[in-house]
């Protein structure tokens, strides 16, 4: 129910009164018929280990193992988690002999999860937080031994543990966010910034915001600090920096008088990019860390997704009255907007069918969108992949077979050079791994590691000249996979189409 509504929301997009609409009447993008390429020959993908013992029963979808691949000082660490509360740590280089257990986590005889998470690298340790059935969830650090993994502080005694979020290295120590329950008549929550030098006197707090303020979006580090976003009632919406330091923690522009939903927090070449969403308006934002430089680029009137930015230009798409999608650019130098194109859907007027985004994300010069068409159920009949180098006649339709599921969306994973994974379905076999350049013709299965049903990849993670993955192949499960980061699948000679 709550994908429906997002659907409802995101697809219909209807024009308000915030701003001129660009271009209303653009014409379609064009879609690529060009075959598409076969797979990488094989081989190119291969397993590096199976990490969950054969007879373990399978964690649920929504809950794959292993997960958390994390880059530590070049070494790959990632854990796995079954039901009773065991769970392990570990690390690869990369091989079979050295992807190895660094910590094993007993079984606590629940039905629950460990639920380790928030791998941050800093310097010389890597933290991460651990549930227990006695401490509850609490940093913890490895150096990368069993010895020299342990629990830093148990903030909150007793079995209830810590809500921490927002882990990020900030001048050689771990910066963190806690909510605390306040524990008076009158109740409520307070927002706290904390740092650990991984030790338990050296985990303190560094400031109280308040019982009335909750931290909103996610947050980025540019620059060398932490942008963040704190909402309350007599406030409203104002963006933050910290460094770690409360000399360094404080206000850097107030940006709404009310509360509306920031999202779409993208990272930027000296900065961030952001939207702020209310009244059926957009508004899309952009700071480079300053008041001065912290700005409102454009106002669109209705509700629309900020994509992310190419060059000197933001992009934004939202749902059209007549079922379509549209893509749109904004200036990062002085705002102005203007259409880009229209996405076709050959669904439009049916019941349920509108189109919205799931995913966006660049890789090399180019932006890739997964685009889903809705149903009248929770999950969406179709999902393609597209790309746009900025301009009408270079937004292109890539491929179709992204996942349809309403609980696991297809991974898109920038490999860093130039290239894009992806997750898709082919005509005869279930989700597998492909890569593409932007162009129909060098788009490519990767392997067809799991013949009889797909393999399913995921937690994409690139270290090195080596990018990993998780995959099923079969029994016993999820296992590490490895690929090299320049995989390509050229097209194929026209004689072999």
């Amino acid at each position: 129910m709550r994908m429906k509504a997002w659907w409802a929301v995101v697809g219909v997009g209807l024009v308000g009164c915030g701003g001129v609409e660009p271009d209303a009447e653009a014409e379609a993008a064009p879609r690529d018929s060009t075959v598409q390429a076969q797979a990488c020959a094989p081989g190119v993908a291969v397993k590096v280990k199976d990490v969950i013992a054969p007879g373990t029963p399978p964690p649920p979808p929504w809950r794959p193992s292993p997960y958390g691949l994390s880059n530590f000082q070049g070494t790959l660490y990632f854990a796995t988690d079954v039901v009773g509360g065991q769970a392990t740590l570990w690390k690869s280089d990369g091989t079979t002999a050295g992807t190895v257990p660094v910590k094993e986590f007993p079984a606590q005889g629940t039905t629950g999860y460990r639920e380790l998470s928030g791998f941050t690298a800093v310097g010389s340790q890597l933290f991460f937080i651990v549930g227990d059935a006695v401490l509850g969830r609490e940093p913890w650090v490895t150096d990368g031994t069993e010895a020299g993994t342990r629990l830093v502080v148990d903030l909150t005694p007793g079995s209830e543990g810590s809500q921490l979020s927002s882990f990020a290295a900030l001048g050689g120590a771990l910066g963190f966010f806690r909510t605390v329950p306040v524990t008076t008549p009158a109740g409520g929550r307070r927002l706290e910034s904390w740092r650990s030098d991984g030790t338990a006197a050296g985990t303190v707090r560094v400031v109280d915001f308040g019982t009335q303020t909750t931290l909103q979006a996610s947050t980025v580090i540019a620059g060398g600090v932490q942008l963040f976003f704190l909402q309350d009632a007599v406030n409203g919406t104002r963006l933050w920096r910290t460094d770690g330091t409360a000399t360094g923690t404080y206000v850097i522009k107030a940006l709404d008088a009310g509360e509306p939903l920031v999202s779409d927090v993208r990272g930027t070449t000296g900065g961030i990019v952001f939207a702020l969403r209310d009244a059926g308006n957009t508004e899309i934002w952009k700071s480079d860390g300053t008041a001065a430089g912290t700005v409102r680029l454009e106002t669109f009137g209705h509700v629309a997704s900020l994509l992310g930015v190419l060059g000197s230009h933001a992009y934004v798409s939202y749902g059209t009255a007549d079922d379509r999608l549209r893509l749109a650019r904004v200036s990062l130098s002085g705002g102005g907007k203007a259409t880009v194109t229209t996405l076709p859907n050959p669904f439009g007027g049916e019941s349920g069918a509108q189109p919205y985004l799931q995913i966006a994300t660049t890789a090399g010069s180019k932006l890739y969108l997964s685009v889903a068409i809705g149903s009248t159920g929770p999950a969406p009949r179709k999902v393609d992949l597209w790309v746009t180098d900025g301009t009408a006649a270079g937004t292109l339709w890539l491929s179709d077979g992204l996942s349809t599921s309403d609980e696991n969306w297809s991974p898109l994973f920038n490999t860093g050079s130039g290239t894009l994974l992806f997750g898709k379905a082919g005509p005869n076999d279930g989700q597998e791994p492909w890569v593409t350049d932007g162009t129909v013709a060098n788009t490519g299965r990767v392997a067809d590691i799991h013949p009889d049903g797909g393999s399913s990849p995921q937690s994409f993670r690139r270290i090195g000249d080596r990018i990993f993955f998780v995959a099923n192949g079969g029994p016993p499960g999820n296992a590490l996979w490895a690929m090299p980061a320049n995989v390509t699948c050229p097209a194929l000679a026209p004689e072999a189409r």
